[in-house]
């Protein structure tokens, strides 16, 4: 990576970068992009894929219906509400 792709992918981010900034950044980035090529370096033809990090079985339970809240109950505790709803602060303009 240069420079110029540096300010081109700045732009793109709407970013401001000085010259040195970026030539500072390509560097870094093209440390990056060898320290992680470095993965494509290692043997791993006897590595067997990793499925899972433990062996924990899930254990799932019959969903059964049970006793449920009256609007009431749920409501009784509401700082605001209205009729059978909550009331609360508008989050979209």
């Amino acid at each position: 990576m240069n420079a110029t792709e540096v300010l081109r992918i700045a732009e793109l981010s709407r970013l401001h970068f000085s010259d040195e900034e970026a030539a500072a950044f390509a560097e870094q980035f093209s440390n990056i992009v060898e320290y992680v090529g470095a993965i494509n370096g290692i043997d791993m033809q006897n590595v067997e894929p990793l499925v899972s990090i433990n062996d924990h079985v899930n254990v799932l339970r019959e969903d059964i219906v049970g006793e449920c809240l009256t609007t009431e109950e749920a409501l009784r505790n509401a700082s605001k509400k209205d009729e059978a709803f909550f009331k609360v602060p508008k989050v979209l303009g």
